[in-house]
C-alpha cells in the first residue's frame, strides 16, 4: 500500500505515463476512488472504437483500508494497460 504522502509522487507519475488525461479522486471512510479518461485534445480519443473506456472514463472503487494513491495507480494501470491492447488493435 502507498503512504497518504506519496500521492504528489503518484500524480506526478500518472501526469507523465498519461499526458493529456483528466483525474479525480475520493476519499471515504469505506473506500478511495478514482477516475480517468483522456481530455478531447488527447490522441488517444482515437482509441474509444476500440474500447468505450477511453470515452467513460477507468474507474475504481477501493475499500479501505486503501489510499488515494492507491486508487490513482490503480486506474493509472488499468488505462495502460488499454491503451496496450488498443494500439496492438491498431497495428496489425
Amino acid at each position: 500500500m502507498i503512504a497518504h504522502r506519496d500521492i504528489e509522487d503518484m500524480i506526478a507519475r500518472f501526469k507523465t505515463a498519461l499526458p493529456g488525461w483528466w483525474y479525480t479522486l475520493g476519499e471515504c471512510e469505506r473506500s478511495c476512488d478514482a477516475s480517468c479518461a483522456p481530455t478531447r485534445d488527447s490522441a488517444d480519443l482515437a482509441l474509444i472504437p476500440f474500447d468505450e473506456r477511453f470515452n467513460s472514463g477507468f474507474h475504481c472503487d477501493l475499500p479501505q483500508p486503501s489510499t488515494l494513491a492507491d486508487a490513482l495507480e490503480a486506474v493509472m494501470s488499468a488505462a495502460l494497460s488499454a491503451k496496450a491492447v488498443a494500439r496492438k488493435e491498431v497495428r496489425p
